[in-house]
């Protein structure tokens, strides 16, 4: 594992150390895993900097790694880039370290697959740390969170795969409705993410406070260290009054890092991207159907929703953010049959059910537009015929005419109605005894709340019951 320092240049540090300090070379952003395809500014999520705390780095320790040596071929491999900006002690670090690591890769083949699954996102998330010059360890945080997946909840709890706090959301800018939700918006709410990372860095100067910052909070963080000014070192850390939670966050993190650095050494076959792990943000003018969008772009229905999961509903409600991530290779298919309209008109189409059998060409037509474009919108070629009762996506005048659409969705009661998904531990209760009341499996109920096989449940303990 390269060991690599990313420290804010201070005009105050001697020559030598500025000259000691490296940072990794900057990624060209033409070959970004995430492309704006227009010239529209992206969402403003800047936050006000708080009061900034004086903190000496920690130095980080010069530990004897298992194997320093970073295969860098090819040139632009997602995991070479990822190595590269590491920058935090790896496995040796502490036994918590290497004992996580264990248990993350207990089945190599099934932790591999979890790691394909998350590329598009990891990709995406790699592109920001870069831009943003942070470690690369970082990028395995949301998979520590959330495995990379954009969990939607209900109340105030945490959601999206960087698990955010609705109050902590809305501070960094994250907008959240009925309609929409910022937290499980995978762009949105990665730009928040590695800017609130950035500026912890500011102002703590130690990557390993800056984890600790993001599972316990800023403030706690800050007050511990106002007790602790000095350098901390690896024990100094683990005294400071956090949670154990907080502690095996960090261990997590290393742990995650340290078999990314050597997968060898645990058995695992890292997964090589492909192009469609490669997503492009398209920016739009206009509200549009996801399920008319996934068919335009001929990417399947379940997957547009999941890189765009921040859309709660089939359409894109007006007061949502206007855009959507496409895989790359959908892009210009997507764009040569969006602009064969006003996009103001693909709001305009509805989920309707035929009353009589009619065809493509017969209800294009009708409808004034291209052939090609009704096939499209339907995932169909255009001489196909859709049957009596069969439900197409067509324009609202031309749906009115040809069938009755179906009844609206039922809208989603207000946040201050929905019922938490969380349940207060009683005196008596134990993992066992909540799993069989609530019908969940123990091994979710540790996952969803990350408590070790030892951990011991205590009376007023709040307890989540879904992802």
């Amino acid at each position: 594992m390269v060991m690599r320092r990313f420290t804010p240049t201070l005009a105050v540090l001697p020559a030598l150390l500025l000259a000691a300090c490296a940072t990794a070379p900057k990624h060209d952003p033409a070959n970004s895993a995430i492309l704006s395809a227009t010239s529209l500014p992206p969402l403003d999520l800047r936050v006000e900097a708080p009061e900034r705390i004086d903190v000496p780095l920690a130095p980080v320790p010069d530990l004897s790694l298992h194997d320093q040596s970073i295969d860098l071929s090819p040139a632009d491999s997602l995991w070479a880039r990822l190595r590269t900006r590491f920058a935090m002690p790896g496995c040796e670090y502490s036994p918590a370290v290497q004992r996580w690591a264990r248990t993350y890769t207990h089945g190599p083949d099934r932790f591999a697959a979890s790691l394909k699954r998350a590329l598009p996102f990891l990709m995406l998330v790699l592109d920001e740390l870069e831009r943003h010059d942070l470690p690369g360890e970082f990028a395995l945080l949301p998979y520590l969170e959330s495995h990379y997946e954009p969990i939607a909840t209900r109340g105030s709890t945490p959601a999206g795969m960087w698990q955010f706090m609705p109050d902590t959301a809305r501070s960094v800018g994250l907008q959240i409705s009925p309609h929409y939700d910022g937290r499980l918006d995978a762009w949105a709410s990665s730009s928040a993410a590695v800017g609130m990372l950035k500026r912890y860095q500011d102002e703590f100067g130690d990557w390993r406070l800056v984890d600790m910052a993001f599972n316990a909070g800023e403030y706690r963080v800050k007050k511990l260290l106002q007790e602790n000014r000095q350098n901390l070192s690896r024990e100094d850390l683990a005294r400071l009054k956090l949670s154990p939670v907080t502690h095996e966050h960090l261990a997590k993190l290393l742990a995650l890092g340290c078999v990314i650095n050597d997968p060898e050494r645990f058995g695992v076959t890292l997964p090589e991207p492909s192009a469609e792990d490669q997503l492009v943000r398209v920016t739009l003018t206009a509200p549009i159907d996801i399920r008319v969008a996934a068919r335009l772009a001929d990417v399947p229905e379940d997957t547009l929703r999941r890189y765009n999961a921040g859309h709660r509903q089939s359409r894109i409600s007006a007061n949502s953010p206007m855009h959507l991530l496409l895989p790359k290779p959908s892009l210009l298919r997507f764009q040569q049959r969006y602009t064969q309209l006003a996009p103001s008109a693909w709001s305009t189409w509805d989920a309707v059910k035929l009353r009589e059998r009619r065809g493509v060409d017969e209800l294009a037509g009708a409808a004034a537009v291209p052939i090609d474009l009704v096939g499209a919108a339907n995932g169909v070629g255009a001489g196909r015929e859709f049957a009596a009762g069969a439900t197409v996506f067509l324009p609202a005048a031309l749906g009115g005419r040809m069938g009755v659409p179906p009844p609206p969705p039922i809208p989603l009661a207000p946040e201050s109605e929905r019922r938490d998904t969380s349940i207060t531990v009683k005196s008596g209760d134990n993992l066992w005894s909540l799993a069989k009341t609530h019908k969940v499996s123990v091994a979710n109920l540790r996952r969803w709340n990350q408590l070790s096989e030892k951990a011991q449940l205590k009376p007023g303990q709040k307890l989540r019951l879904e992802e």
